[in-house]
């Protein structure tokens, strides 16, 4: 896999499977500098989205998340007025 689509939008990573743990390594390390700017923690979800196309144990942990998440959403929608 060479892309990880978000919504519809197609992000392109590296090919190879030392490329994208690394991506993926450097976006969650960057992620503990989460008070400058530019970095923040919008990395660590960016980092495990790519880390989880190679690993069964992250894949596995971002798509029980998910779930939670979307549940949580879908609740929230419903008793709001």
């Amino acid at each position: 896999m060479s892309h990880v689509r978000v919504g519809q939008i197609r992000i392109k990573l590296p090919r190879s499977k030392t490329g994208r743990r690394a991506l993926g390594g450097a976006l969650v390390a960057g992620s503990a500098l989460w008070f400058l700017p530019v970095l923040g923690l919008w990395m660590l979800p960016a980092g495990l989205l790519v880390l989880s196309i190679d690993s069964h144990r992250v894949r596995r942990f971002r798509r029980v998340q998910e779930v939670k998440i979307v549940r949580w959403w879908r609740t929230r929608r419903t008793t709001e007025p």
